[in-house]
């Protein structure tokens, strides 16, 4: 019998792994080093994005509990849109550009069946009739419905304008178009901005807008912008390549989100200004014991308020440290003494290339 022992090439090693790489040895002395310079970068990162969120401004406020703004699943076009609205006043300068974003609550877009339903190909512009990949939502009434599945679907078509001081920041479109007149709302609801001071432009990821939503014109006789939704609420679905579209069907992962609707560009609000935010609100959150707001708010480098981000960094230095201190009284009160880590054999593997018993 013949057994052959060798380090053989670098696939076998690797499959036993045995490459060579440095190998540290973590000593208590290294362990509380790392851990000291995880705590040096981290404290400073938490307590600079802490101040950084402590310098944005928002405004929160909730609508759908307002009788006047109350929508249910069982209204239709005869009565919607309901109309209302929130007010407050600023109480320090916040200065241009301000977003705007509605928020909603309890409402999965990340639910698999719900994010599976949707045709990429039929978004890009390859084609409107491309709908299988939309189950359980590809047609309606016969027509293939552009865009298909849930998530297009369920657009949320609530539109907002602002008043600052009285002055509407958004033009004609917002205003004049009679609230009882559907036929309006019909044409006309998804026309609600304004430049530069309730602007759509830079509200969607250039990337969606530039790669990802293309328009195709429909054929009536095939397609339509009408879904089971629609039919209720008496609108239609946005061109495809609408920009309050895209920015719907970038699904958020938690439950619980806002998206940007609208951006004041050039106007700056002051302390004292008096805003007035009207609502003409058609989408029902009854069944999923949702809730609505709008969000007024500034950012500063980092982005939006968000202190959870800030004090996991915090959070993490302090817990470092501690382990630091702990590992560091071990290793001077302890009774266990550490080897010599010179005197460290690595090599588990026969030390010739080949080792070759015959019997």
């Amino acid at each position: 019998m013949t057994e052959v022992h060798g380090r053989g090439n670098g696939m076998d090693s690797f499959k036993q792994q045995d490459l060579k790489a440095w190998q540290p040895v973590l000593t208590p002395v290294a362990v509380i080093a790392v851990l000291l310079s995880v705590a040096i970068v981290f404290m400073p990162i938490g307590i600079i994005l802490r101040d950084a969120s402590t310098n944005v401004i928002e405004y929160r406020k909730r609508y759908d509990n307002i009788d006047s703004c109350y929508v249910d699943s069982d209204m239709n076009y005869t009565v919607l849109p309901k109309n209302c609205s929130v007010t407050f006043t600023i109480e320090e300068n916040m200065d241009a550009p301000v977003y705007f974003y509605y928020e909603l609550e309890n409402f999965y877009q990340n639910h698999r069946r719900y994010l599976k339903s949707k045709s990429d190909d039929q978004l890009r512009g390859e084609g409107n009739n491309k709908v299988s990949d939309c189950s359980p939502l590809k047609k309606n009434d016969g027509l293939a419905l552009v865009a298909c599945g849930l998530v297009s679907a369920s657009f949320f078509e609530d539109r907002f304008n602002m008043y600052v001081n009285g002055e509407s920041l958004c033009n004609d479109s917002c205003i004049n178009y009679g609230i009882n007149n559907t036929e309006a709302w019909y044409e006309h609801w998804d026309e609600w901005y304004s430049e530069p001071n309730w602007s759509m432009d830079g509200i969607a990821w250039e990337s969606d807008e530039d790669d990802k939503f293309k328009f195709v014109a429909l054929d009536t006789d095939k397609q339509t912008r009408i879904g089971p939704r629609q039919e209720v609420s008496g609108l239609r679905l946005p061109d495809v390549n609408n920009s309050d579209f895209i920015v719907w069907m970038r699904v958020a992962a938690l439950p619980n989100f806002r998206k940007l609707h609208r951006i004041i560009s050039e106007k700056d609000l002051k302390k004292g200004d008096e805003i007035s935010v009207e609502i003409l609100s058609w989408f029902p959150v009854d069944e999923f014991d949702g809730k609505k707001y709008v969000v007024l708010t500034t950012t500063e480098w980092c982005g939006g308020e968000n202190f959870s981000l800030a004090w996991t960094y915090i959070i993490v230095s302090t817990i470092a440290i501690g382990l630091a201190v702990l590992f560091a009284v071990l290793l001077l009160f302890g009774s266990r003494k550490m080897g010599d880590v010179n005197l460290f054999e690595w090599s588990n593997r026969p030390k010739s290339s080949s080792l070759v018993h015959i019997s």
